[in-house]
């Protein structure tokens, strides 16, 4: 029977029809948001059955985050939904890796950093004017912004970029009340990441709802950890 509620805090999920996406935006709407999720490219109907199961509770467009007009597109598109915006999931982004800093291409470089630093940085600047009562944003980072950078050269520095990022924003924001924090992953279990290495080791992997289930604690107000903390959620 759909789950239909139209109270609750508001969430932006960005990315929110990924692999990971998905597993966000569900243990959102398990924990009691309403879900905006802008989609760029891909099925439109891949969010179809979260849709009829938590009816009226979320709500999609289509806008390119990586660019300033759909960034301020999709939060003012939010915020027309409901009236407000509690809070951001981050999960833009995106990997190109495997040559040496000297052979980097400088349209991976772009890219890279257009992906995972750009669009946060634009879907920020558009989110944080909304959270007019205080809110959180948590960013997707990556292991690699600390460790095993050689080889992923463009991919590291924006994350490491995006982690300071994040810092910024809580020493800006946060005495209007405004938490600001990034997950730091490593491999995700999912079906594309088993097709494309399948002689590795995937029992160290993380499993998307972990990865979820941290982001939804951090936004529910009562997470522990400083404002502008980068949270390690490694496999085994």
């Amino acid at each position: 029977m759909p789950k239909n509620e139209s109270a609750g805090p508001v969430t932006m999920v960005t990315g929110g029809a990924g692999n990971l996406g998905r597993a966000v935006t569900r243990a959102f709407l398990e924990a009691g948001h309403r879900v905006f999720v802008p989609l760029h490219k891909g099925d439109p109907h891949t969010l179809d059955e979260l849709a009829q199961e938590f009816s009226g509770r979320v709500d999609t467009c289509f806008l390119d985050l990586t660019t300033e007009r759909g960034a301020a597109a999709a939060v003012r598109e939010a915020v027309e939904w409901t009236g407000r915006l509690d809070s951001v999931a981050h999960l833009v982004g995106g990997y190109s890796g495997g040559v040496l800093l000297g052979d980097t291409p400088t349209d991976l470089w772009d890219r890279m950093m257009d992906l995972n630093l750009r669009s946060a940085y634009l879907v920020a600047r558009a989110a944080l004017p909304a959270m007019t009562e205080g809110g959180t944003l948590v960013f997707v980072s990556s292991r690699a912004a600390r460790e095993s950078r050689a080889n992923n050269g463009a991919y590291a520095v924006s994350k490491s970029a995006l982690l300071t990022l994040t810092e910024v924003i809580a020493e800006e924001y946060g005495p209007s009340g405004v938490r600001s924090y990034a997950v730091l992953l490593d491999t995700l279990d999912t079906p594309a990441n088993r097709a494309s290495m399948p002689d590795a080791d995937a029992g160290s992997w993380i499993p998307p709802e972990t990865v979820a289930a941290q982001i939804v604690r951090l936004c529910s107000g009562s997470a522990d950890e400083p404002n502008g903390s980068a949270i390690p959620v490694y496999g085994g």
